[in-house]
């Protein structure tokens, strides 16, 4: 028997997640959802599911992804836990803590897996560098893009930021203890550029920058740890790592002996203290590895990737975040 899955909302990234969960092996897209009928019927036809205006509709299914506007997701997100469903709901999970707080004691209750839809987390270039990371002791993230006039019920914290905030907040692994933050309003009514520090209890500090009003599209993120420094390019699916393979002398007599040596050239010195490769990249679509991961825990019970519980604890931290946003616009206006 397949297994048999819905999606509600086929915009620009639900219509993906239908395409993707049309072609997964034992695997029956049962119906799409979208209050556009047009694009809805549209959707359906190519992925051979049915097409519904009304989410309350469809039928009992396996598991379903929500890709609504943000505002709807906990509405849908609700209907379908209530029915014991387990749902993959896009980035933020929520628009409040509050609302995450009450789907992931609703998931709880039911028993059923509520994933956030944090792809980056299914980042080959992540993947490909989770073995090394370790003990960071800074990390900076930087997510720019052009404003692509969609998700404007929201600001860039909660629309580009939280994926950087899921990340930072695995990768650094302790409490939140100071947030200082900076945003500007530009283009909409909400913040549209975003600057945050953030320090953790185990001395850990992250550096995040998110900008929705930017020339070009970069989404990168680099960990400085003790004994290595990684340089993360999502878009690009890159990861260069350089570790140190010496101890230079701290004598300045003799480090001058030495790039003498080297003719001169810094660079040339320091490749004999560090050392610089790529690491290879298994290039596999991100957001069909997080639906494959969705569909492995609900159908044959692997461990989660990410959790409801993650996606809390980012919506929590990027509250924090709109507060010092809030604080400091309003101390500069008086």
């Amino acid at each position: 028997m397949s297994f048999r899955a819905a999606v509600v909302g086929v915009g620009h990234l639900g219509r993906h997640h239908a395409r993707i969960w049309s072609q997964l092996p034992g695997v029956e897209l049962v119906a799409v959802s979208d209050l556009d009928s047009t694009r809805v019927g549209e959707v359906a036809r190519d992925c051979g599911a049915k097409p519904l205006r009304d989410y309350r509709d469809i039928p009992e299914v396996d598991a379903v992804s929500v890709a609504v506007p943000t505002v709807g997701h906990h509405e849908v997100a609700t209907h379908f836990l209530s029915r014991g469903i387990p749902v993959l709901v896009e980035k933020p999970m929520t628009t409040t803590s509050a609302q995450a707080e009450a789907l992931v004691a609703l998931a709880r209750q039911k028993k059923v897996h509520l994933q956030p839809g944090f792809v980056e987390r299914f980042n080959p270039a992540l993947k490909a560098a989770s073995s090394i990371l370790k003990r960071p002791r800074f990390i900076e993230a930087i997510r720019i893009s052009p404003l692509q006039f969609r998700s404007l019920d929201i600001g860039v914290v909660m629309d580009l930021m939280i994926h950087d905030l899921d990340i930072v907040l695995w990768l650094a692994g302790a409490p939140v203890q100071r947030v200082e933050a900076l945003g500007v309003n530009v283009l909409t009514g909400h913040e549209d550029l975003a600057k945050v520090r953030l320090t953790f209890a185990n001395g850990c500090q992250a550096d995040l920058t998110a900008s929705r009003i930017a020339t070009k599209t970069v989404r990168e993120i680099r960990v400085f740890q003790e004994d290595a420094y990684l340089s993360l390019d999502y878009g690009e699916k890159r990861v260069k790592v350089c570790r140190k393979k010496g101890d230079p002398p701290r004598n300045p007599i003799l480090l001058a002996g030495l790039l003498a040596a080297s003719g001169g050239d810094p660079k040339a010195l320091m490749a004999r203290y560090l050392d610089l490769q790529d690491l290879p990249i298994d290039d596999e679509e991100p957001l069909a590895a997080e639906i494959r991961s969705f569909l492995a825990v609900v159908r044959d019970g692997a461990a989660a990737v990410v959790t409801g519980e993650d996606a809390l604890a980012a919506l929590k931290v990027a509250e924090r975040i709109r507060q010092e946003i809030q604080a400091a616009s309003s101390a500069a206006a008086r």
